[in-house]
């Protein structure tokens, strides 16, 4: 009697006790991962800028931005088929077997690029700007290799909701990377010292990742599948490469035409700018992998655009939040020679947060069974942009590739919305969004003008309690979990 009566009081408490909704909870825990790893790689910024010099920082940038663009190409977009196939399969059954599919694929590119890297890497070297070594591009090209294995399973994780797992890999490479990075630092190893800690870490949690999904889901290749999966796959390595274009190719440019002691500055600037997409991913690590579920639901169209306003919101909210603490982090971390870089971060963290609206918004033209509109879309841009490039970077340097690139981005922007919103219409509060994007946007222009002060510090702070008190009143950052009913996955 006594049993039954404990029960029935422990059973009364966890049914009133409030519990976090799912969505917020993995939203966390993606949060920690990335707070985690992004503060371990913070700690490098002081290490390397006193261990580098800002032409050994320029070429570490021009190699970082060489696997920005060959990770596209080694992806060929299988995170993103996997959400669509996998994410929306109909039963456990199907979900297994798109992903073991997609995984074997995913093997047979790594496998194919190491090789054919390595057999050109000192083609790939005399490419590059800024007399980059052999042997460092040869570090890159295998780190990358290994790289486009870890994608799929981490991908699985979001999938199946693993999310502590996710959690441990992914702050475990950060860790196992910073703390090899520093030591070779300390020991003399220079830029070549950081690529070979890429390399150990990428490699050890590569062996680990890849035993997991073996036995998670194995390994199959249908060919009927594959020809499937390449026609929606496909074309998103045109839409990596437009993005490349977009996000990094003006370095080279720019390394190339003032060099990489100056080009470092507008690198610096790009590390904290695209903070503002580090602070937007634990949510859209939750919400671009449920999102095609997500609109199978009752009501999906207005659930998909309630979270997707969310999702815009947050990226203003972030570009807001970079520009307020990029330059004091900036002043106190780094050297006087890399204080150039201020100036230019507001700016970056404001296009980094148009370029994660963008794929927001690009949701529309996601749902269909190919990519082909997005990646036209993206290579237009993409041609935008590097005639820009080539134009405005002799006449204006670092404020001519940010020019350009913004004149790019807001027209993808523009047209993505267009063309996504006539394939799959979704009722967007727009007048509460553009009123939102109209007061970040005024707050970017006045911040680079302010010195620091406590005067200047309160009125941005001001600026920013604004943005936030507005976006609950317009009802874009729920109070309350509205949504509960209608998000169980």
């Amino acid at each position: 009697m006594a049993n039954k009566l404990n029960h029935s009081i422990l059973e009364s408490i966890k049914q009133k006790t409030p519990t976090l909704p799912k969505p917020l909870v993995h939203s966390l825990i993606y949060a920690g991962a990335i707070v985690i790893g992004k503060g371990l790689s913070l700690i490098m910024v002081p290490v390397s800028t006193h261990y580098l010099s800002p032409q050994d920082y320029g070429r570490l940038d021009v190699l970082q931005t060489l696997a920005d663009l060959l990770s596209i190409v080694i992806g060929m977009g299988l995170a993103e088929t996997l959400y669509r196939f996998a994410s929306s399969a109909p039963n456990s059954e199907e979900q297994r077997e798109a992903a073991a599919n997609i995984f074997a694929i995913a093997l047979i590119l790594a496998g194919c690029t190491f090789v054919i890297s390595q057999l050109f890497a000192s083609q790939i070297a005399s490419w590059l700007p800024g007399n980059i070594s052999i042997v460092d591009t040869r570090l890159i090209l295998a780190s990358l290799a290994i790289g486009g294995i870890i994608l799929l399973p981490m991908s699985w994780l979001r999938i199946t909701d693993q999310a502590w797992c996710f959690l441990f890999c992914s702050t475990t490479m950060a860790g196992m990377q910073v703390c090899l990075g520093i030591l070779f630092l300390v020991l003399g190893f220079s830029v070549t010292g950081i690529l070979t800690a890429t390399l150990i870490a990428c490699l050890s949690l590569g062996c680990y990742l890849v035993y997991r999904q073996y036995r998670d889901v194995g390994c199959r290749l249908n060919f009927r599948l594959f020809k499937k999966y390449s026609a929606y796959g496909g074309p998103l390595v045109f839409v990596g490469i437009a993005g490349f274009v977009l996000g990094s190719f003006d370095r080279w440019l720019l390394a190339a035409s003032i060099g990489t002691a100056h080009m470092a500055q507008y690198a610096l600037a790009c590390k904290f700018g695209l903070i503002t997409a580090v602070l937007i991913q634990p949510y859209d690590m939750w919400w671009h992998a449920k999102r095609f579920q997500c609109l199978q639901q009752h009501n999906g169209r207005e659930i998909c655009a309630k979270y997707a306003s969310i999702g815009i919101t947050i990226a203003l909210l972030s570009a807001l939040f970079i520009s307020f603490t990029g330059p004091v982090l900036v002043r106190i971390l780094t050297p006087q020679s890399y204080h150039a870089s201020i100036a230019y971060i507001p700016y970056l963290a404001m296009l980094a947060a148009v370029h994660n609206i963008t794929a927001t918004l690009s949701f529309g033209m996601l749902s269909a069974n190919t990519t082909w509109r997005p990646a036209i879309i993206d290579g237009a841009a993409a041609a935008i942009g590097l005639i820009g490039y080539l134009i405005l970077i002799p006449i204006w340097q670092i404020w001519g590739a940010i020019s350009a690139t913004a004149i790019a981005l807001i027209l993808r922007l523009i047209i993505s919305y267009r063309l996504s919103q006539k394939t799959l219409a979704l009722p967007y509060p727009n007048t509460a969004l553009l009123i939102q994007t109209c007061i970040a946007v005024l707050t970017i222009a006045w911040l680079p003008n302010t010195a620091l002060t406590v005067v200047n510090l309160t009125f941005s702070l001001a600026l920013l309690l604004l943005f936030i008190a507005s976006a609950y009143r317009l009802r874009l950052l729920p109070i309350k979990n509205r949504y509960n009913s209608s998000t169980r996955w």
